[in-house]
C-alpha cells in the first residue's frame, strides 16, 4: 500500500511555483532575494507542514514564513534589548566620570588659587630681603 497523500514537499513545489510569475514582476532586485529568503526560510518547516496537513498548502507556506520573520523579531528585539542596557550603562559610567572629572577640574582650581597665591607670598619675601636696606 502506498500513501495517499501527496508529499508536502510536491506541494511547496507547486506553490512556489504559483508564484514565480509574482517574483519574475517584482522590479527591485532585493526584492527578489527577500522573496527567495522568505521561501528558503519557510522550506525549514516542511517536516511541520507535512504533519500540520492543512488543505490549503499555502497556509502552512506562509506559517512557516511568518514563523521565521517572527524569530527574526525577537532577535532584533533581543538585541535591541541588549544594546539599550548596554547604552544605559555607558551613559552612568560617562556621569560618574564627569562628575569625577568636575572635583578634579575644582581641586585643580584650588591648587591654581593656592600656587599663586603662594607665589605672590614668595615674591614679597623675596622683594623684602633684597630691598631690605632700601627701607632704612
Amino acid at each position: 500500500m502506498g500513501h495517499t497523500k501527496t508529499p508536502f514537499t510536491w506541494q511547496y513545489a507547486v506553490e512556489r511555483q504559483y508564484f514565480s510569475k509574482y517574483r519574475r514582476a517584482l522590479q527591485l532586485a532585493r526584492d527578489k532575494r527577500l522573496f527567495d529568503q522568505l521561501w528558503g526560510r519557510a522550506e525549514f518547516h516542511i517536516p511541520a507542514a507535512e504533519k500540520a496537513a492543512h488543505p490549503l498548502p499555502i497556509v502552512s507556506v506562509l506559517i512557516s514564513m511568518h514563523l521565521e520573520q517572527e524569530k527574526s523579531i525577537d532577535q532584533l528585539e533581543t538585541r535591541l534589548k541588549q544594546q539599550a542596557a548596554r547604552i544605559r550603562k555607558l551613559e552612568r559610567l560617562h556621569r560618574e566620570k564627569e562628575i569625577k572629572l568636575l572635583s578634579l577640574q575644582k581641586q585643580l582650581d584650588e591648587l591654581q588659587v593656592n600656587f599663586e597665591k603662594r607665589l605672590l607670598e614668595q615674591r614679597q619675601e623675596l622683594i623684602e630681603i633684597r630691598y631690605s636696606d632700601y627701607d632704612r
